[in-house]
């Protein structure tokens, strides 16, 4: 089994939530409180109000969770294993002193 792999650790992790809840938040809102009520409209299905708002809880439960899991895998330990199968935050190449050719 090989080891976990040497990372630097993440800057501005906070930043990096941030740009996630933009990056997620504005489809989620767009198509769940803004798109999908007019497709149930024109389905001709009702659309009240307690849909609307059901639906913008689910737009922010989605946000909610990509800012989770950003933060977490900002997590020093959780970036160096994901580092091991190329899904951290630098290349398994860099993380294993190899040089890269950009």
């Amino acid at each position: 089994m090989s080891t976990t792999p040497q990372v630097q650790e993440i800057w501005f992790k906070s930043q990096r939530v941030l740009r996630t809840i933009v990056q997620v938040g504005i489809p989620a809102f767009l198509s769940g409180a803004l798109l999908l009520p007019q497709l149930i409209d024109a389905l001709g299905l009702p659309v009240d109000n307690e849909l609307r708002l059901w639906l913008v809880g689910v737009s922010a439960a989605i946000t909610a969770a990509a800012a989770a899991l950003t933060r977490i895998m900002a997590i020093p330990a959780v970036n160096a294993f994901a580092t091991r199968f190329g899904l951290g935050s630098v290349p398994r190449a860099v993380a294993r002193g190899e040089h890269v050719a950009s």
